[in-house]
């Protein structure tokens, strides 16, 4: 298991860029659009998958921030401004 300088191992990386993949072909579906059942009785089934679908894209951009942001760009920022003072 190889990792970067920052920590983050090249397959967490790589499993996030799946993910985001994932996450558009997700979005491309269209098999519920004729859908005419309500989920809870209320929400229509094409609605609650854009919900889903959105939840998803959160959480896998929270994880992107996490495992895929160079940890070194936000330490030069703040290096730059202590500097500055």
């Amino acid at each position: 298991m190889s990792s970067r300088e920052d920590g983050a191992p090249r397959w967490c990386r790589r499993g996030f860029w799946i993910g985001v993949i994932l996450l558009v072909a997700l979005q491309q579906y269209a098999g519920f659009w004729d859908s005419q059942t309500l989920v809870l009785g209320f929400l229509p089934v094409p609605l609650c998958y854009q919900i889903v679908v959105s939840l998803l894209a959160v959480a896998v951009w929270w994880i992107g921030t996490v495992v895929a942001w160079p940890a070194d760009s936000l330490d030069a920022e703040v290096e730059s401004h202590e500097d500055v003072s």
